[in-house]
């Protein structure tokens, strides 16, 4: 029993003739007489009253009438539902991003490409780059907004854009006002730093380290708008990406010397098939949305 045999069977159904519904399925006659046998061999019963050329719907065949249009219908809902999912213009496209670039790089890639996809949907996901990675691998996502791959990582990654790191303090901190900081001019404050489990703590830990010194640890946190924030209250000093947009309680954000960015970009799994929705993406954001 196939979801085709079903469909000529609910046309017979509806013509109780089988030249007819040859006719009307495009079907050589013989083709669905022998599919009808084998469906009433399967199922033990005959579905239909002979007379003749005309085909009765007997007892059987109305109740199987009944679930198999429940079925079809079924399907050709899911079937409806999957191509709106892949389609390219209306498809669903399932981004993943990291928490430090929710408030800048998120909103301008989705505003650029919605002028161009109207009607594209979007899933966001935020987490960390580990969580990231792990979802593309895993299927959940189909592309995600996020530094570059670990080592030994097979995962495609292209740069869209840079961050720069600065040293953030309170703003009546009195290293605040000096226009360019190193690391070693902090090396005695107290830092707020990310947590181990965050890529940026790994990235700030190789700073401190060519600089010369190990940090003292006041206050760890994953998220950056926390570590902001106690930046902001005084509570330490710590390297943070500069934001696209300042708010009133933020910290000063003084660029490190030498200059340091930290890469951000779109990272896709390329041996996975994506769908006409998420490679029409992925292929925009390739082309089009290179860092500047």
């Amino acid at each position: 029993m196939d979801v085709q045999t079903l469909r000529w069977f609910l046309s017979l159904c509806e013509t109780e003739n089988m030249r007819d519904t040859a006719a009307v399925e495009g079907v050589n006659q013989s083709t669905l007489s022998r599919a009808l046998a084998r469906l009433e061999a399967d199922l033990g019963v005959e579905l239909f009253h002979r007379h003749g050329r005309r085909l009765a719907v007997n007892r059987f065949g109305a109740l199987l009438r009944e679930h198999a249009a429940r079925a079809v219908g079924e399907l050709d809902v899911a079937r409806r539902r999957v191509e709106a999912l892949v389609d390219p213009d209306t498809g669903l496209v399932r981004l993943g991003f990291l928490h430090s670039v929710g408030r800048w790089l998120v909103p301008e890639v989705l505003r650029d490409y919605r002028a161009v996809t109207p009607g594209v949907r979007l899933e966001l996901r935020q987490g960390f780059a580990r969580e990231l990675f792990a979802w593309l691998h895993a299927g959940d996502i189909d592309a995600a907004l996020v530094t570059p791959p670990p080592e030994g990582d097979t995962a495609r990654w292209h740069r869209l854009r840079e961050q720069q790191l600065c040293i953030a303090l309170p703003t009546d901190h009195p290293l605040a006002a000096v226009p360019r900081l190193t690391l070693r001019d902090v090396r005695g404050e107290p830092f707020v730093a990310f947590a181990p489990t965050t890529d940026l703590r790994r990235v700030i830990d190789k700073l401190c380290q060519d600089a010369g010194f190990e940090p003292v640890i006041a206050f760890e946190s994953e998220e950056i708008a926390t570590v902001r924030g106690l930046i902001g209250a005084g509570l330490g000093v710590g390297i943070l990406p500069r934001p696209a947009t300042m708010e009133h309680d933020d910290p000063a954000y003084r660029p490190l010397a030498p200059a340091q960015v930290r890469p951000i970009g779109l990272a896709w799994i390329s041996l996975a098939r994506p769908t006409a929705a998420a490679a029409r993406f992925i292929g925009h954001l390739t082309r089009h949305a290179a860092a500047p």
